[in-house]
């Protein structure tokens, strides 16, 4: 990503003791808690967030009397192909699941979380853990949810849902190097062929000033009409495969309130939820100083906040690695590829403290385009909207 601290640099700013927690967790009757960390105060009862307040802005962001993380079964019986179609009536069989008492899963000073229980059928259940961590050095937080989920369900389509005080016509959905945005409302018949959409690792429903994103690591169909989020979990076809999705999942999603429209705040945060931060025991005194010297390429911090660094790798056809399919190329190259995540015109500057000779901008195939001007270890880049733009270094 482009500026900002990087995680080493937060978690160093982190700081909890014994007297002074980050993070509490009140019982405020059977089965029902009060989750709190600087940012954000959450209320759970019976598995669901019946209050979701944002401290910085004194708003809450469940609707009076809703519910969020609300699971809901459904009928799924399409008329054609069952482990592809999806039709628009499963909708009219909307059914709430009822969860069991929330108890303690964890209460330490950094994080704190709930567990809850909740019967599908004789043959399935979920296990689901609300965590709220410590809010670091003024980064925004999240509410993040994971569940275990013993699935084994004929023709049934298990969702959560996320009701949401936010008012938009339109809700916006990642994609690989973009966003997709679709209508909330079924004014058309068109607008309601729109009722399921593909959702890589965030939704967002945004007004002006504000907005929430639902953040996921490994599920893709999602749906907002009105202000109802809802994230699709898993089905149950049996044709062409009786036992497809059959036995136990682990999913994990996290809601993020955010002020102002969809911005780099989510995209960022959206990476992270999908590669946390992994700590590792360095094998000698070299690996610990590269890693904590920082990435040997990166987006400097002047640079545009919608671009994200996504692809560092070597090049294709480099004479060392080539399986041959291709002519081979004389020495070594390092490959990176940028994009504009969020829509406009995209500038900044990469450094790098490898050593290279030369940097040229290519196609995707690795062609060769144009010489980029490289001085001093850096060269600037200028993306159009969504654009997606090769870069190969030539290592000297």
């Amino acid at each position: 990503m482009a500026c900002g601290d990087g995680p080493f640099l937060r978690l160093r700013k982190f700081k909890a003791t014994e007297e002074r927690p980050e993070v509490t967790l009140q019982k405020l009757s059977d089965g029902a808690f009060v989750l709190e960390n600087s940012q954000l105060k959450i209320e759970v009862k019976a598995g669901c967030i019946t209050s979701l307040m944002d401290k910085s802005v004194d708003r809450e962001l469940i609707p009076k009397g809703q519910k969020a993380n609300q699971y809901v079964i459904f009928d799924d019986k399409p008329l054609y192909w069952q482990a592809w179609d999806v039709e628009v009536y499963h909708l009219d069989t909307r059914k709430e699941l009822p969860c069991g008492e929330t108890m303690v899963h964890e209460e330490k000073n950094h994080r704190v979380s709930v567990v809850t229980k909740t019967k599908i059928s004789d043959k399935s259940h979920i296990e689901t853990i609300i965590s709220l961590s410590a809010a670091v050095g003024g980064d925004q937080s999240w509410v993040e949810v994971s569940s275990k989920v013993v699935w084994n369900e004929t023709m049934k389509f298990l969702k959560v849902e996320f009701p949401i005080d936010v008012r938009s016509t339109e809700a916006s959905y990642e994609t690989q190097f973009g966003v997709v945005r679709r209508p909330t409302h079924y004014n058309t018949s068109w607008d309601m062929a729109k009722f399921e959409v593909c959702c890589h690792k965030f939704a967002d429903l945004s007004e002006h000033g504000y907005g929430v994103s639902i953040l996921n690591d490994s599920k893709y169909g999602f749906a907002t009409t009105g202000n109802l989020m809802r994230l699709s979990l898993l089905r149950s076809p049996k044709a062409p495969d009786a036992n497809a999705d059959m036995g136990t999942h682990h999913i994990r999603w996290a809601i993020l309130p955010h002020q102002g429209s969809l911005g780099h705040t989510t995209v960022r945060k959206a990476y992270e939820f999908n590669s946390p931060l992994r700590l590792v025991s360095p094998a000698s005194p070299a690996v610990r100083d590269a890693v904590f010297a920082g990435p040997p390429v990166k987006l400097t911090s002047d640079s545009d906040t919608a671009l994200v660094l996504d692809t560092v790798k070597r090049g294709e056809d480099d004479e060392d690695v080539s399986r041959g399919e291709l002519p081979k190329k004389k020495g070594q190259s390092i490959v990176i590829r940028i994009f504009d995540s969020l829509g406009g015109r995209a500038r900044g500057t990469v450094a790098t403290t490898w050593d290279v000779s030369k940097v040229t901008k290519t196609n995707l195939l690795e062609d060769d385009i144009e010489d980029a001007v490289f001085k001093d270890g850096k060269f600037a880049v200028d993306l159009k909207p969504f654009e997606v733009a090769t870069y190969k270094l030539q290592l000297a």
